[in-house]
């Protein structure tokens, strides 16, 4: 084994002549090859004999091959390439089958397969080793980059967001660790495991229909299922999957997308969309989506439908009194009881600020009628603040009115503003009526022409008397405004005043209004009070009182005849803000009244911190005061109140001499009325003193 091979070896020019040479008959291959070589080595004589190929596997010729023993000169392997030679399998007379890296002349590498057996005597002793070496470099280069390319498929797995997973008979037989993290299953206990135990009922319907589709020739597209974790909470995947061949057998190779937090912001962003943050309610971006499709469903089935526009008519002043935290909690309490009282059928919105919809299919008037009653019942009661706020609702009707969603909607909120309008109504809802419309516009054009009423002087004022009820004694006068409008004629205060306020003309027109009076007052010459109504736009200014000081001071008017009459709305805005703004006109020797005391917000708590002078009951509680003996009652109780806070009272709407009897039998001192005077022009207001004299 140790001796010099170099002069032994012998290079045959043909395989055939090579295997006739070493006695070998079994010839599996077909052809010559020179990527391959036969040899036979020759224990006894150390000869090797090899087929023609040599210098091409390895660069050398025979006579280069190095001078060392057999593994490192036939067999050129690389350092440390081989754990084990063929001299170690050959000096234990064993087959050998090695794959190794060898060192060609040119310092290049090749891979080699070489594989050797051991041929016996009749003596069962080994007289020498056949065998083939190979260059399966190519082999082993696409080996290599076959193991590289699973290796960074299986990385590109293990590192995806989706989690892969392989089945067969509905059981895991592959899985990404993914899987684990999405199912909350360690690897070991998800496979053998049946799919069915990860998912929900439904999802497993769904999955079972895949498989049917599969079954049918159809490829399904992804799904969305709902993955239940070991620790039974919930997930939801996107599935997609398609048919494979995995170890001989069909399977079903898919991945799952955890898209929970996905679905959520989209539900997110859905509800920010279409629903109302502070209730909960639909808003009305769901509201117009909707209506197209229950107006077609109620078309089809020949329903008819009615639209209710709710509006919290002092929303306002509750945000304004109390604060907007106040505001939300009554527009939560009221979404809550409307919500409440509607029927399953029907669908309720948040419409704007203070206002809601609600739509429904009805068969008789009569259950839109109690629908609208229990609403302006139960809403004020469902409020947990001191203002028990009443709806006012406009309905509209499908189809009696219009078929169109657009238009129910523009007609419901017509009839909930003729509603609001109307000072005197006894029901706080309207139905739609073509009318309205014309309204509307006349209240449009109104509202567009306040300002230029007052630069084209179309407002005047007109004065009533007041009078001490124990003696009938002129003791002042109210100054009240009237417009003449160019188109409609005379405007009622109970319709332009509203405007005037919504609009902030009422600060300009307020103005007028006290510089008017004060002028017309100085030509009396009777030391009246002058009575002069304030919005609550006009005392809220920052400016008001330094407006009322200057006005005294240039007109020369005593602080003492202007009495300043302000509503409970006024009252009801911020308390605080309210009687500082009140001490201040009053620390200018002005009075102040309450008017129109009974009809909003006012209550005895308030009035007991409040520098208020004179109280002034509302017109309806005297109307027929001889005949309603609860009224009776009311008013005397107001009086006592009052007089127990210092405060005069004065009842205005005095229309017969019984009222007057009454009520100055109940310590009324003054009262205000057409059985005293109508509203007077200021020179038949002069005529109405002089022959009072």
């Amino acid at each position: 084994m140790k001796q010099n091979i170099q002069s032994k070896l012998m290079e045959m020019k043909s395989l055939r002549s090579f295997f006739e040479s070493t006695q070998q008959d079994n010839l599996d291959f077909v052809g010559e090859n020179n990527h391959v070589i036969f040899w036979s080595y020759e224990l006894s004589t150390g000869e090797m004999t090899v087929t023609e190929g040599l210098e091409k596997l390895f660069g050398y010729s025979p006579d280069e091959l190095p001078q060392s023993g057999l593994s490192n000169s036939f067999f050129c392997p690389e350092s440390e390439s081989m754990e084990e030679n063929p001299d170690d399998y050959i000096s234990r007379q064993v087959p050998f089958d090695l794959e190794y890296k060898a060192v060609r002349k040119d310092r290049s590498t090749i891979w080699v397969k070489v594989k050797g057996n051991p041929v016996f005597d009749s003596n069962k002793e080994v007289i020498r080793y056949n065998g083939v070496s190979r260059d399966i470099t190519a082999k082993v280069k696409k080996e290599e980059e076959l193991a590289e390319a699973a290796a960074q498929y299986r990385t590109l797995l293990e590192q995806s967001a989706q989690a892969v997973y392989i089945s067969q008979d509905g059981k895991f037989q592959y899985a990404t660790p993914q899987m684990a993290e999405i199912t909350g299953y360690r690897m070991d206990e998800l496979i053998g495991m049946d799919f069915d135990q990860i998912l929900d009922e439904e999802s497993i319907q769904l999955v079972l229909k895949r498989v049917e589709s599969y079954l049918n020739g159809k490829e399904p597209g992804s799904q969305e299922l709902t993955v239940v974790k070991k620790d039974q909470t919930k997930r939801i995947v996107k599935l997609r999957s398609s048919i494979i061949n995995y170890k001989g057998k069909l399977a079903l190779m898919g991945t799952l997308l955890d898209i929970t937090e996905k679905k959520q912001a989209l539900e997110l962003a859905n509800r920010l969309a279409y629903y109302d943050v502070l209730t909960g309610l639909p808003n009305r971006n769901l509201l117009h989506k909707k209506m197209d499709s229950f107006l077609e469903a109620a078309q089809e089935a020949g329903v008819m439908v009615a639209l209710l526009f709710v509006n919290l008519d002092h929303f306002k002043t509750i945000t304004d009194s109390f604060g907007h935290q106040a505001g939300d909690e009554a527009i939560k309490e009221a979404g809550s009881k409307i919500e409440e009282v509607m029927p399953e059928t029907g669908f309720i919105a948040r419409y704007g600020d203070n206002e809601f919809v609600a739509l429904l299919s009805y068969a008789d008037i009569a259950e839109i009628e109690e629908l609208a009653e229990k609403m302006i019942r139960d809403v004020p009661l469902a409020l947990s603040g001191e203002i028990k706020d009443a709806p006012t609702i406009g309905i509209s009707l499908f189809p009696k009115h219009t078929d169109s969603a657009e238009s129910l909607l523009h007609f419901a909120d017509i009839a909930v503003y003729q509603s609001r309008r109307d000072e005197n109504r006894q029901q706080h809802y309207r139905f739609f009526s073509p009318c309205m419309e014309a309204d509307v516009l006349r209240t449009n054009k109104l509202a567009n022409d306040l300002k230029r009423g007052v630069e084209l002087k179309q407002f005047h004022l007109v004065y009533q008397p007041k009078v001490r009820l124990d003696s009938e004694k002129l003791e002042g006068i109210e100054a009240l405004i009237r417009w003449e409008h160019p188109e409609y004629g005379p405007i009622s205060p109970m319709e332009f005043i509203p405007l005037a306020e919504k609009s902030d003309h009422i600060i300009g027109i307020g103005d007028w209004v006290l510089e008017t009076a004060i002028q017309d007052m100085q030509k009396v010459d009777l030391p009246l009070i002058l009575n002069v109504n304030v919005s609550m736009k006009q005392l809220l200014q920052a400016s008001f009182v330094q407006k009322i000081k200057d006005l005294i001071e240039r007109t020369g008017f005593p602080a003492e005849r202007l009495n300043l009459e302000i509503t409970e709305s006024v009252v009801a805005y911020n308390i605080e803000e309210t009687i500082e703004k009140l001490e201040q006109i009053k620390e200018l020797g002005t009075k102040i009244s309450l008017d129109d005391f009974g009809t909003g917000y006012s209550s005895l708590s308030y009035l007991t911190r409040l520098p208020i002078d004179c109280l002034k009951i509302d017109r309806s509680f005297v109307s027929e005061l001889e005949v309603d003996d609860a009224k009776k009652t009311l008013i005397q109780d107001m009086i006592r109140g009052a007089h127990g806070l210092n405060m005069e009272v004065i009842a205005e709407g005095i229309e017969t001499r019984e009222q007057a009897e009454l009520l100055k039998s109940y310590n009324c001192e003054k009262g205000q009325g057409y059985y005293f005077s109508k509203p007077l022009l200021f020179s038949d207001l002069l005529n109405y003193i002089h022959s009072q004299k």
